[in-house]
């Protein structure tokens, strides 16, 4: 009698458990069909012509670029141009004191015009046999010994003057008037603008697709405008620690509107066009088991896994997992979930 009696009651307790378990479906099945519909914004999946392409970053250089030093220690005396002005090649920018030097070369001159008049007699006496070979080539090395010693004079002149090793645009001055300089002291620096350089790495499986001559579009920050650079020299070994390839190419900068050092996004194209279906980047959710995209269907929030190919800067290529005309969520990605109701407004795309 005990048995059929726990028996009994088991039986009961399962019965039970499965009403709850249905009553609990259908409260949840009916609470989201009460759901009030969630307004996201949608785009319709089309197939469209592309160019296949890979998008990295670079700086902008300087076609030249020199820090201006003194080859000597000295004085300054004078400083000739203006900060952030153009300077032209050989322009003097800098004076160093040369007082000194020029009183040793005005002492040296006086001693050579000796030194000749002295080897002329010594010259006319040889002819004559009144002296030895020997006395005239000691007279002869002397002054050849002076002028020497003139030539290191005038270079050392001419270091006092520091000058523009190219045309440009010199920047800010570091010195001032009076100061005493050394070798390692920067006075400030020149550049040339025109035309600028653009240096970017590519990753060595495409080091045999960008090639000299080739054209890449770059922005740089704050300017929204696309500007085109052409190569014209690669590195000819690939970096070890990275596996890129170094790139530099080359583009006109009119009215100076690019300066070096800037940051600049660059895309290269480097595949014919094919005809893909790309879907906005923000509407791709990566997860631990691949990625997703949210569509309509039913008037509902559903889930689908998707295969991605080419990335461009704003977009993303579906391989698999939708097919022309699936309505793709692209606004409220965080809030949806699985059967939520959804009302869409279809944005038109432009490209």
């Amino acid at each position: 009698m005990r048995h059929y009696t726990i028996l009994f009651v088991i039986a009961c307790s399962f019965i039970a458990c499965k009403s709850e378990d249905k009553k609990s479906v259908k409260e949840t099945a009916s609470s989201v069909k009460d759901l009030k519909p969630m307004v996201v914004d949608g785009i319709i999946a089309r197939d469209e012509y592309v160019s296949g392409s890979i998008n990295t970053t670079g700086s902008i250089l300087a076609n030249e670029e020199v820090d201006i030093k003194s080859e000597i220690s000295g004085k300054i005396t004078g400083i000739f141009f203006k900060e952030g002005s153009n300077v032209n090649k050989g322009q003097v920018l800098v004076k160093l004191y040369d007082e000194d030097l020029q009183a040793q070369l005005s002492r040296l001159r006086i001693e050579i015009k000796l030194a000749q008049e002295k080897e002329s007699r010594q010259k006319q006496l040889l002819s004559a046999s009144a002296i030895s070979r020997e006395e005239y080539d000691v007279s002869e090395t002397n002054l050849n010994l002076l002028k020497a010693n003139e030539l290191i004079l005038k270079t050392n002149i001419d270091k006092t003057r520091i000058n523009a090793p190219f045309g440009g645009i010199i920047g800010l001055k570091n010195v001032s008037p009076g100061a005493i300089i050394s070798t390692a002291n920067v006075i400030a620096t020149v550049q040339n603008t025109q035309p600028l350089k653009l240096e970017f790495s590519i990753p060595e499986k495409y080091n045999n697709l960008v090639g000299i001559g080739k054209v890449v579009n770059f922005k740089v920050a704050g300017s929204e405008q696309t500007l085109k650079a052409a190569v014209y020299a690669k590195e000819p070994k690939i970096d070890e620690a990275t596996r890129t390839s170094k790139v530099r190419a080359t583009f006109a900068n009119p009215g100076g509107k690019v300066y070096p050092g800037s940051f600049a996004e660059i895309s290269i194209e480097i595949g014919e066009r094919t005809k893909v279906r790309m879907v906005p980047t923000i509407a791709y959710i990566p997860d631990i088991d691949g990625a997703k995209l949210f569509v309509k269907k039913g008037g509902v929030a559903t889930g689908v896994r998707v295969k991605a190919g080419l990335r461009t800067e704003k977009e993303i290529q579906i391989l698999d997992g939708i097919v022309d005309g699936d309505t793709v969520i692209i606004s409220g990605i965080l809030q949806l979930k699985p059967q939520m109701p959804i009302e869409v407004n279809i944005i038109n795309q432009t490209h």
